[in-house]
This record gives C-alpha cells, sequence and structure tokens, in this order.
C-alpha cells in the first residue's frame, strides 16, 4: 500500500508541474515542431470558410503541416476562433505572421512585444477552439533607409528586439521562426546573424531566393543554426517573374510544384542538418499554379 501512494502521489506531481509549465515541449520537440513543411499565406480572405476548400487543397497537394497566416489585429474573435477550428480539424499547425521594417529599430521592442501579447490573449479566448502555435516574425530592417548608411546598428538593434520578443514569446509559450535573407554573413554580419539566431528565435527561415547556387546560399546559416540547435527552414519564392522585380532565377513560378519539391530533394542530400525545413511563399500565386495545373490536365485529358 506505502509503494502505491507514493507512485499516486509521484504521478500526481508529474501532472502539477506539467501544468504550471504548460507542458512545454523539450528542445528537441521543438526543432522538429518547427521545421514542419509550411506555407505563408498574407491574404486574410484565407481564413473565411469559403476559401476553406482552396485552403485545404493546397495543404493537401502540397504536403504542408503548417501555416504562416497574416491576421489584422481588429480581426473579429469569432473570425479567429472559426479559422483555428478549422485548422485544428485538418491536424495543421497555425502561426502569427507579422512584422514591419520599422519594428527593427524601435528602441524598445514595443511592437514586437505587442504582438506577442496580441497572440497570447488570441490563444487565452481560442483555448476551446485551437491555438496559435507560434509567430513567425517577417522583419526586414535591410530595407530602411538607415540600413545604406548604418547597417551595423541598425543590425544590433534588431537583434536586442528579436531577443526581447523571443523571451516574451517562450513566457506564453509561443515558439518563434525568425525570417531572415540570405545575405547578412555575405556582407560583413556573421556575428550578429550568430546573436540573432541563438538569442531571437526556435528556427530561422531563409528567404532563399535564388537557384544559382541554393545549398551555398544557406550553408553558413545551417551552421549556425546546428551549433544551437535551431531549425532552419529553406523557403521558396513562387509568385511570378516582375512582381516586386523578381527575376526568373528568384522564383519557382515558371518551373512548377515538381521542380521544387526536387530542388528540396536536393537540398536534403547537401544541407547535414537533422531539422532542415520548408516553406512555400506564398499561397495565392501556388493557388494560382495549382488552378493553372489542374486547367492543362483537363486540357490533355480532351
Amino acid at each position: 500500500m506505502a509503494g502505491g501512494r507514493k507512485a499516486v502521489v509521484f504521478l500526481a506531481l508529474c501532472i502539477l508541474i506539467c501544468c504550471v509549465g504548460g507542458c512545454q515541449n523539450d528542445r528537441k520537440d521543438v526543432e522538429v515542431k518547427v521545421c514542419k513543411t509550411s506555407i505563408f499565406s498574407w491574404e486574410e480572405e484565407y481564413m473565411l470558410p469559403d476559401a476553406e476548400e482552396e485552403v485545404q487543397k493546397a495543404m493537401e497537394m502540397l504536403d504542408c503541416e503548417a501555416i504562416y497566416q497574416q491576421v489584422p489585429a481588429d480581426t473579429d474573435m469569432d473570425v479567429i476562433k472559426d479559422y483555428l477550428r478549422r485548422r485544428r480539424k485538418a491536424g495543421q499547425d497555425v502561426y502569427y505572421l507579422a512584422g514591419d521594417s520599422k519594428w527593427a529599430v524601435q528602441k524598445s521592442g514595443e511592437s514586437m512585444l505587442a504582438a506577442v501579447d496580441t497572440v497570447g490573449r488570441w490563444n487565452e479566448e481560442a483555448e476551446a477552439d485551437g491555438e496559435f502555435c507560434g509567430i513567425v516574425w517577417d522583419v526586414e530592417p535591410y530595407l530602411l533607409e538607415r540600413w545604406d548608411t548604418d547597417p551595423v546598428t541598425v543590425m544590433a538593434q534588431f537583434v536586442q528586439n528579436a531577443a526581447k520578443a523571443y523571451e516574451a514569446a517562450e513566457k506564453r509559450n509561443l515558439l518563434v521562426i525568425l525570417c531572415i535573407p540570405n545575405f547578412y554573413d555575405s556582407m560583413g554580419l556573421e556575428q550578429s546573424l550568430e546573436k540573432l539566431i541563438r538569442t531571437g528565435c526556435d528556427a530561422v527561415a531563409v528567404m532563399n531566393y535564388d537557384k544559382t547556387d541554393e545549398a551555398g546560399q544557406i550553408w553558413g546559416e545551417a551552421e549556425i543554426a546546428e551549433k544551437y540547435g535551431k531549425g532552419i527552414i529553406h523557403i521558396t519564392e513562387m509568385q511570378r517573374p516582375g512582381t516586386h522585380d523578381l527575376e526568373p532565377k528568384n522564383t519557382y513560378y515558371e518551373d512548377g510544384i515538381e521542380a521544387v519539391k526536387e530542388s528540396w530533394e536536393h537540398l536534403r542530400e547537401e544541407i547535414p542538418n537533422e531539422n532542415l525545413g520548408f516553406s512555400w511563399h506564398y499561397l495565392k500565386p501556388v493557388l494560382e499554379l495549382l488552378e493553372l495545373d489542374t486547367f492543362q490536365e483537363k486540357g490533355e485529358n480532351t
């Protein structure tokens, strides 16, 4: 009987610890979770029930287990709950996609911290329906005019803000994925890049928009991620050439879906990181391509 009571007490203690700690995943679980195949979604229309069939079709055809969804701060809570409920039913993770280049240089990082609080509040209100499992930061400091004259100072402030936001997100039990370009290390910002990955995220998502040398262009980021037990995600651009000055070498729009999958297989062979993930950028042009492929298949069968 004494042994039985001890077992019950031990079990109760374990449950208590889990409840207090939010049953947070260990480091290994986090690395795997943040590197699930994903897709960016910038338009709020894809949160609505009318778009569910399209969204689910894309998620299934592209083997996506996570979606990075931009959500306007004034979105009705019922819309958010309904969207989270549908994603939970489909077994898909949802990340809040947010950011602005100006957020990088705010002295106290107030916008990033406010976004963390917003997602935390949404999760509290939507607990029964689903939740955002994390945040994807799309903060691009190199778009600021000040970057052209003083990138070192701008980057230093960004690193500080990202670290503050990451600490706040951890307290909210939110994972953090940080989008970066593939050129920080090639312009003398290696130390800042390393600190950014080490202190600012659970995974770094590289906008690797150049098909010339996809593995070589993220090799440095992959080494840093591996060093600190962080995930690394390769983002593939799918927008039409000419959009935002994109050239054919920057996007797979003309190459098609299968070419992307072949590229990812090659990267798996070249990049040794165990936790290497992939993401499509982004939902709207991907849906265009899927619709085009369907149209062409119908034409071939007639």
